[in-house]
């Protein structure tokens, strides 16, 4: 027996039944092939469509002829009948396909306002050298991608000990001209090698790095003097038509701004070198982390064509010599004529923290560049430097008080621990309050003897007046002596008396009396004397008046009256002569100096080098706390535990972290008087920036 005679007929009638309505209401039955066109037409006959049709029609208002008026003419017997109608708006047609709305062009986007900054550096012809090294050059990501970002390949050079790129921007080798034998042996290119090996066996060449505190004696440091002129030679070679060349340094950070509206008031065409100078020996020269500007004039006196080529390769012979190489440019450009013109403290060395603020000292200048920045640090000012252009579309260059009131006033405190404000102010230790009594002993010691050698040409020179005076007197004298001795023979006594009282008359003022002409006539015994007596303006019964005798006599006047009192005794005894010891003992009195001891002593009680608070200053914290309360100037102190050391400081600093002792034993403590500082920041507002002295001063 087959299947199918098992299955059931109605069974079989089903199954056919729903086979031939699938195969009836298949997709292909119900929808037609789908192409363009008949897409097109399915849309344009949508349901969508007509409705939006529909709705159009029946908004349209259904319009008959309406007479407004009729208006009868009459012209002899024509009479002229004129109707108006209203005739229907226009229906505009409905669109019978759907429009395709195309993208409009985008409206141009307006530039910021640190895209305009960056085309007025192109404008004015600036371009920016960045000096770097191989284990570095990471830092400069940051730069990339904050202050650099609007710049092109063309605005900006990079430099460094090994070529590479970063983004956008090609690093240079700055060693590559170097003379190759130098390279290979030289101790300074010792770095250079290592680089090297790195760079070929594909290690992390950042190992390499050296810690800061070596200062000068790390390898990189004396390998980085090399650097300057050839990147300077080659800057020249590849941008000659520039008209500014800003030199700056991995951690610097500079405010476009500010350097545009600086360089834009000065000429190029005028040979300038600009920095913050610094003076070794008998030479200045602008300071390379601070960063240094060249005029294209001041690039042409050093490396134009009329110039002697081979700059660069002369001085790598005498490199070694040479402590940086700032100071060898500042050397090269002194023997083209080039000197440096001071820019600090727009070109700065140091950083917000690190800024010293207050009277004398940065607020109202502008900033144009910064160094020792950490890339937070670089990161956080140009932050800043947006969020003001948002605030303030029209805020004035950024100026050191700015800086001050954005990054270090909220950070200030009345006293921190483990740190070091940097206060350079005056200074109080035992070694210093040592040195300052040594200072005092020694002043005191050079005015002794300026007193003595004073005092001992002032007697000398009395000395020598009283001589003069003496020999004078004494002649007078003898002259009397030898008229009153004469001998008188022949009768002639009486003529000689009258002789001798007409000389004296000749030679001796005229008495207070009046004329002594009666006298003349007299006797020798009678009227001689008498007025021999008298020719001084006394009578015979008068001493010597105080005020008419010399201050002291000399030894040869003492010896000529005491030889004069032996051969000839006063007859009356009225004459008084001072002895040889009495004259001696006079000179002692006169060229005896004070006594040193009472004269230092004196010194000391009147004018006191150091107060109560001052001596004890360098005892303790809350002492140096004291002194600076004490001082009117002072916005700030420092004292470090371990040196026993007090310092004030006139101006006010943020200053950076100090590292504790062993079992974090506190070695520096600072201190802000914080009512001062504010006073002082209330009462000195800046109204702009302070351009005119910068601009000024190189005319």
């Amino acid at each position: 027996m087959s299947l199918l005679r098992r299955v059931p007929g109605n069974v079989a009638i089903i199954f056919l039944f729903v086979f031939l309505a699938v195969w009836y209401y298949r997709p292909v039955h119900r929808f037609s092939h789908v192409d363009t066109s008949s897409l097109a037409l399915y849309l344009n006959s949508s349901h969508a469509v007509q409705t939006l049709q529909s709705l159009a029609s029946d908004l349209t208002p259904d319009c008959e002829p309406i007479i407004e008026s009729v208006t009868t003419t009459q012209i002899s017997t024509t009479t002229e009948i004129r109707f108006v109608s209203q005739t229907c708006p226009a229906v505009e047609p409905v669109a019978t396909r759907i429009p395709i709305q195309l993208p409009s062009k985008a409206a141009p986007l307006e530039y910021t306002a640190e895209q305009q900054v960056i085309a007025r550096l192109r404008d004015h012809g600036i371009v920016v050298i960045f000096k770097t090294g191989a284990q570095e050059v990471s830092h400069l990501s940051i730069q990339v991608g904050t202050t650099l970002r609007y710049l092109d390949p063309a605005d900006i050079l990079f430099f460094s000990d090994l070529q590479g790129s970063l983004g956008p921007f090609l690093i240079h080798d700055a060693l590559r001209n170097v003379d190759q034998t130098l390279k290979e042996s030289d101790g300074d290119f010792e770095i250079y090698r290592a680089i090297r090996r790195y760079q070929r066996t594909g290690q992390d060449i950042e190992e390499l790095k050296e810690e800061r505190s070596k200062g000068d004696d790390r390898s990189g440091w004396r390998l980085d003097k090399y650097k300057f002129l050839h990147m300077v030679e080659e800057t020249f070679e590849m941008r000659p038509d520039a008209k500014w060349y800003v030199f700056i340094e991995t951690d610097s950070y500079v405010v476009w701004s500010n350097l545009a509206e600086w360089l834009s008031r000065l000429d190029s065409t005028r040979p300038m070198y600009l920095g913050a100078v610094v003076s070794i020996g008998d030479t200045a020269f602008g300071h390379g982390g601070s960063g240094y500007v060249l005029s294209n004039a001041a690039m042409n006196k050093l490396l134009g064509s009329d110039q002697q080529q081979g700059l660069a390769a002369e001085w790598d012979r005498k490199m070694k010599d040479v402590c940086c190489g700032d100071l060898a440019l500042g050397s090269a450009l002194k023997q083209k004529g080039v000197d440096v013109a001071g820019a600090h403290p727009l070109l700065n060395g140091d950083k917000p923290a690190t800024f010293s603020f207050g009277p004398k000292e940065l607020w109202c200048q502008p900033v144009v560049t910064m160094h020792h920045v950490l890339p937070h640090e670089i990161s956080a000012i140009w932050r800043y430097e947006r969020r003001r252009e948002i605030l303030d579309a029209n805020s004035n260059a950024t100026i050191f008080a700015d800086l001050y009131h954005h990054f270090v006033e909220p950070l200030l405190v009345e006293e921190k621990d483990n740190w070091d404000n940097m206060a350079h102010g005056k200074t109080y230790s035992v070694k210093e309050t040592k040195k300052e009594e040594e200072r005092y002993l020694e002043e005191e010691k050079k005015k002794q003897m300026q007193m003595q050698m004073d005092g001992a040409t002032e007697a000398a020179r009395n000395d020598e007046e009283r001589r003069k005076q003496a020999e004078e007197e004494a002649i007078e004298d003898e002259k009397k002596r030898l008229a009153e001795e004469k001998p008188r023979v022949n009768g002639q006594e009486e003529i000689d008396r009258k002789n001798a009282a007409e000389n004296a008359k000749l030679e001796t003022p005229m008495p207070a009396g009046g004329d002594d002409s009666a006298h003349a006539g007299e006797p020798a015994s009678k009227g001689g004397e008498h007025e021999l007596e008298k020719q001084d303006g006394r009578t015979e019964t008068e001493s010597p008046k105080a005020d008419e005798q010399p201050e002291s006599t000399g030894l040869e006047r003492g010896s000529q009256d005491a030889t004069r009192s032996a051969e000839q005794p006063d007859p009356k005894g009225k004459r008084d002569i001072a002895s040889e010891d009495e004259v001696k003992e006079s000179i002692e009195r006169s060229t005896d100096p004070p006594t040193p001891a009472k004269a230092r002593h004196s010194k000391r009680e009147e004018h006191n080098i150091l107060t109560d608070v001052e001596r004890t200053a360098h005892l303790s914290y809350e002492n140096c706390a004291r002194a600076c309360e004490a001082s009117e100037e002072c916005f700030q102190y420092v004292f470090a535990e371990q040196e026993q050391e007090c310092k004030l400081g006139h101006s006010f600093r943020l200053g950076r972290y100090k590292a504790p002792a062993k079992g974090d034993r506190v070695v520096s403590r600072s201190g802000w008087k914080l009512k001062r500082i504010r006073s002082w920041t209330k009462n000195n507002p800046c109204e702009w920036a302070e351009w005119e002295e910068w601009i000024g001063k190189y005319d």
